[in-house]
């Protein structure tokens, strides 16, 4: 019998996002911390001073509120903000402001591409805490501490144990970028700490357990194998590496006879492997209690149905609407929705051809010239494509001259990329090529002769039988016309002026 035969992998995620505001959660120093001299975004509260009192930041809750009802949450209509004790040299009061029993979204879920459904458990408010840093020198060990971060508003978003594998919480966490990123309720820039990703991963028999209000429970006297936390996890790629890293070593642990201890490991992206960091706490640990110096919050009807004005048709709503109203590829659909500046932008090109083109062809026309040509060419400059400044218009001119014949296909990439990288005007070049293939229709048959005088070894090779040879005749004609004649038009002439 194989591992995954045997055994079943129960993963549950917790991911941690950076929300866009102006100022920290609980008071006013700015939030815009990234690269900035150490400890110079701080204040008394930010810094746990005593008699310092915390403010909550209203867009901040606001933008939970969005998240949870975009994730299909209930929203609580009262908010409680709770204590979490923990002794650490990053969080200055000795307790980070947090939610425990209450938290303001629950009871949510995200659909997954396979069919797979993750549910939510909870997605509730908290503040960020301080960055410690760790230096050595003359032979001495030493932390310095920067409290910029300490007291950022964050969003944690908790799931379910109901994930079944690592490709699946790779794609759950993906979604959760998009989604912050979509309604501006994140950067969610893992490279900056703006989103954090933190699995919890057990390996059980199958058979032996069974989730229950959310509980993996045993069945009989099934001792259930402990659960580890991953952390340090710094890009979405690297979610799914740990994951199956952690589930490898897991179960060779199990099948080897040994006890698994609940822990926390961190993930060393450079070696690829998990390292043990300490035992983990429970919630007892914490000594949670209400937080004394905020009152209960409530939340209207009015309040969630303003927030609810700020939902927009989210990547999974586009993704049908594309394939569905204009034939879009499910590929290309998901290529094109995966960012909010990728989706606008080629609606604005359908939207541009749609004025000579039908709604659908308009649509197929631009998803083929982003995917195979516009992608590319802002590949290779290392740009997203909103910051490639095309011209839509000029855009949109260039596809339809391809269409009409005014030139080839590699001409019109050609002509792109140059008119891109050289800062030309498209429809200037475009004009200029038409005006070319106009003087060059009437005297294509003296452009072929020329090149049949000035390649006579191609020229014997083809009335030898090689039939290769006539597309490189081809290539040279349309070398001569600067890829404004039509390439079957001119094999056909090269044809008859050989027979001749």
């Amino acid at each position: 019998m194989s591992e995954n035969e045997k055994y079943d992998v129960i993963i549950g995620l917790e991911i941690h996002v950076q929300t866009n505001t102006k100022s920290k959660m609980f008071c006013k120093c700015p939030t815009g911390y990234f690269q900035k001299e150490p400890n110079t975004h701080v204040c008394p509260v930010c810094l746990g001073l005593p008699g310092a009192l915390p403010i909550p930041n209203k867009r901040a809750i606001e933008l939970c509120i969005l998240m949870g009802i975009a994730t299909h949450c209930n929203i609580d209509n009262e908010i409680y903000f709770d204590r979490k004790h923990y002794f650490y040299p990053d969080l200055p009061k000795g307790y980070q402001i947090s939610q425990y029993k209450r938290a303001i979204c629950s009871n949510g879920y995200i659909d997954l591409s396979n069919g797979n459904k993750v549910e939510i458990e909870r997605i509730h408010q908290e503040e960020d805490v301080a960055k410690s840093t760790h230096h050595s020198e003359n032979g001495k060990e030493y932390t310095l501490i920067d409290y910029n971060k300490s007291g950022v508003p964050l969003i944690e978003i908790v799931t379910k144990p109901c994930i079944k594998s690592a490709s699946d919480a790779k794609e759950f966490a993906s979604k959760v970028r998009q989604i912050a990123r979509y309604l501006g309720i994140s950067d969610a820039d893992m490279e900056k700490g703006q989103m954090r990703c933190e699995p919890n991963i057990s390996v059980q028999e199958k058979g032996k357990w069974e989730l229950k209000d959310g509980k993996i429970l045993p069945i009989g006297d099934y001792k259930l194998n402990s659960k580890v936390e991953v952390k340090n996890i710094g890009s979405i790629s690297a979610v799914e590496k740990s994951i199956e890293y952690e589930v490898k070593r897991l179960t060779e642990e199990i099948e080897n006879g040994k006890e698994i201890i609940q822990q926390t490991r961190g993930w060393n992206a450079e070696k690829g492997i998990t390292e043990f960091q300490r035992s983990k706490e429970t919630a007892d640990d914490y000594r949670y209690m209400p937080e004394p110096d905020i009152p209960v919050i409530e939340v209207s009807n009015e309040d969630l149905e303003r927030i609810s004005k700020e939902i927009i048709e989210l990547p999974d709503e586009k993704v049908k609407r594309y394939m569905r109203n204009w034939g879009v590829s499910k590929y290309a659909a998901e290529v094109i929705s995966s960012t909010k500046e990728n989706a606008r932008y080629f609606e604005s090109l359908q939207e541009e051809l749609n004025k000579t083109l039908d709604e659908k062809e308009s649509a197929i026309e631009a998803s083929n010239w982003l995917m195979g040509t516009v992608y590319s060419i802002a590949n290779a400059s290392g740009k997203d494509v909103s910051e490639m400044n095309i011209d839509l218009g000029d855009l949109a001119l260039l596809i339809l001259s391809f269409k009409e014949g005014v030139f080839t296909k590699n001409k019109a990439e050609e002509l792109l990329k140059e008119c891109i990288e050289m800062d030309k005007d498209i429809s200037d070049e475009i004009n200029k090529l038409k005006e070319e293939k106009e003087s060059n229709s009437g005297n294509l048959v003296d452009i072929v002769k020329g090149v049949i005088n000035s390649n006579e070894k191609a020229v014997e090779d083809y009335k030898n039988g090689k039939d290769a040879s006539i597309g490189f005749l081809v290539g040279k004609v349309m070398q001569e016309t600067k890829g404004t004649a039509n390439p079957n038009d001119v094999r056909n002439i090269l044809v008859e002026e050989l027979k001749k």
